[in-house]
């Protein structure tokens, strides 16, 4: 293993088709705080996954919603001793589903997701979850689905910021990406 730790959404099994809703967000950058927020209550999650930039905003929802699972990685901008103890990769076991979770910028995503999928392959993941290029895309690689939900604040593109919500069901994995103007 090349330290990635492992936390399960639920310890409950999966029979009589449990299904859980995750939400993802990545490249906040201490920007749509109130956002998130929003989307979180409107959502109800089982969990919410940040993908990096900036692990403050994971500590945030955190402290708004004490009972919600908040699982995170640090990115690029992640620095200091506040992530310090930030992995930057986990995997999340939701139901039957194994995720893997990474920032993006140790596997040269914004040349291709060849490495991402290579790591999440070698985990045994169903599915790589990354942010790092601001841009929002579902994607699959042999059979690894991925996905990045561009960024809450920040998009590089001309689009809007996005987040992406993830529907499982025992194997299956159901992702949507959600842009904020399809919100208003």
């Amino acid at each position: 293993m090349d330290g990635s730790q492992i936390y399960c959404v639920h310890d409950r099994g999966v029979e009589g088709g449990i299904m859980m809703k995750l939400i993802v967000f990545s490249d906040s950058h201490r920007r749509n705080s109130s956002d998130m927020l929003v989307i979180i209550d409107e959502e109800k999650p089982d969990a919410v996954l940040h993908l990096g930039d900036v692990v403050d905003d994971a500590d945030d929802i955190r402290s708004v919603y004490p009972d919600l699972k908040v699982y995170n990685v640090r990115g690029n901008n992640d620095y200091g001793w506040r992530a310090q103890d930030v992995q930057d990769n986990l995997i999340v076991c939701a139901g039957q589903v194994k995720l893997f979770l990474t920032h993006g910028h140790l596997y040269g995503v914004r040349r291709n997701t060849k490495a991402l999928a290579a790591a999440a392959r070698r985990h045994d993941c169903q599915m790589a979850l990354y942010g790092h290029t601001h841009e929002a895309e579902i994607d699959r690689d042999g059979g690894i689905l991925i996905a990045n939900p561009g960024s809450i604040s920040l998009p590089y593109v001309a689009a809007p910021p996005s987040y992406l919500r993830l529907v499982i069901e025992e194997t299956d994995i159901q992702p949507e990406i959600i842009y904020l103007d399809q919100k208003r």
